[in-house]
């Protein structure tokens, strides 16, 4: 047991490195920290809705946007390099399977996401915090009520990111070790990203009564099990303005719900890899 956590760790490791040095990991970061920034000054734009919230749905779409392309385009990357440079055929004649092989790639993105998030969170804490003091201020001359920030729900939204992020990179192996190009990992990768975003749809549609066929209805629960609900996720707003607003138990059943998806796609990723031909 202890071997194989050297070896998955060791993968791990490798990976986290390799995908640190990348220039596409720093551009993203820098786009999404500038995303950030630019958010204060665009408030100006909002329609009816506080300040903080505009920037702080502004900044957290950023985060998901640029990390979802992040885990997409960085997960096939990493993957199809060591098929394609043959270096997996050296690390897999050594006592190391391939399900250790394919979890130490998957930690090793993983984490490189974790830094990305969390950097991106970092940051826009700061700004909603310094915004908040004036905004506090300002209040105090005006006799508002002043606005309110979480720094702790801005903590746990950043963790539910990077749990969604997760999720994202654990589909997109499993699409890698099925599939034999990094065009068409992508490819098929962001189709399924996007089927996430709007998979609430089909949950909708399952709830509301119509006069849909057996065969619609059964396609559309199918279709809203297998594909995770990445919607669920976007709790940034109440987390960090209003966290009152959200019981704990459903901030639980986001976290066990992305779990599930994470370890049921890198089984199944797990399970294609042990089959595939190198």
């Amino acid at each position: 047991m202890n071997a194989r956590l050297t070896r998955t760790s060791w993968i791990a490791r490798i990976t986290f490195l390799e995908a640190i040095r990348q220039r596409f990991f720093a551009f993203l970061l820098v786009l999404s920290a500038v995303m950030v920034v630019s958010s204060v000054s665009l408030r100006f734009m909002d329609f009816g809705h506080s300040e903080l919230k505009f920037v702080a749905d502004f900044a957290f779409g950023g985060m998901f946007l640029f990390g979802s392309v992040l885990a997409l385009v960085m997960t096939a990357q990493l993957f199809f390099a060591e098929i394609e440079n043959r270096t997996a055929l050296t690390l897999l004649a050594k006592p190391l399977s391939r399900t250790e092989f394919l979890l130490g790639k998957f930690l090793g993105t993983w984490a490189v996401l974790g830094v990305f998030v969390f950097s991106i969170a970092f940051l826009q804490g700061v700004i909603l915090w310094s915004r908040t003091q004036e905004l506090i201020v300002l209040a105090a001359e005006t006799g508002r009520v002043a606005p309110d920030f979480s720094v702790s729900g801005l903590a746990a939204f950043a963790v539910l990111q990077w749990l969604r992020l997760g999720v994202v990179a654990a589909m997109v192996l499993m699409v890698s070790a099925v599939a034999r190009t990094f065009l068409f990992t992508v490819i098929v990768g962001a189709m399924a990203i996007v089927a996430g975003q709007l998979q609430w749809l089909a949950q909708e549609a399952l709830l509301k009564p119509s006069d849909a066929s057996v065969v619609t209805k059964s396609l559309l629960w199918i279709s809203s099990r297998v594909i995770p609900n990445l919607q669920q996720f976007n709790i940034g707003d109440t987390l960090v303005l209003d966290p009152t607003a959200i019981s704990g138990a459903a901030v639980w059943s986001v976290v066990l719900s992305g779990l599930f998806y994470l370890v049921a796609f890198l089984a199944l990723a797990s399970l294609a890899f042990r089959r595939r031909e190198i």
